[in-house]
């Protein structure tokens, strides 16, 4: 099967996660590699009304906790794809921080990627992949 992609980096859709604990889900983030752009306190002590993180690579994540806006969004049901061109030193960290391995770093043999995905915290799907479409 061939993968064809319009080799065009889309940057501008921005994933948005809620989190039981956005601190410590922002620390964890932080570890991974993400840098924080913004950050907006929430009303309770502790809370997170709105924090943007970037990818050193490019896109974005908005982070919030739970119970802070009107949202659909429920902690643990996300599944994120962040593109990187070395998804081995972002294992590492990742195993550093002791993040459950969901699936083993992989040579995708379908399409052209090497990647791995972790649960965050709250059990969110994070996929770090070279495939960037």
């Amino acid at each position: 099967m061939a993968v064809r992609n319009s080799g065009v980096r889309q940057q501008s859709i921005w994933a948005s996660v809620v989190s039981d604990d956005a601190p410590a889900l922002l620390r964890w983030l932080l570890a991974l590699g993400f840098t924080q752009d913004l950050l907006i306190p929430g009303e309770r002590d502790g809370a997170i009304h709105h924090c943007q993180v970037d990818w050193p690579e490019g896109g974005r994540v908005m982070l919030s906790s739970a119970g802070e806006r009107e949202t659909p969004c429920r902690p643990g049901t996300s599944s994120l794809h962040v593109v990187t061109a070395d998804p081995d030193a972002v294992l590492a960290r990742a195993r550093e921080l002791g993040a459950l391995l969901v699936h083993e770093i992989t040579d995708q043999t379908d399409y052209p990627s090497r990647d791995f995905t972790v649960a965050d915290p709250d059990g969110n799907h994070w996929t770090f992949a070279t495939f960037a479409g």
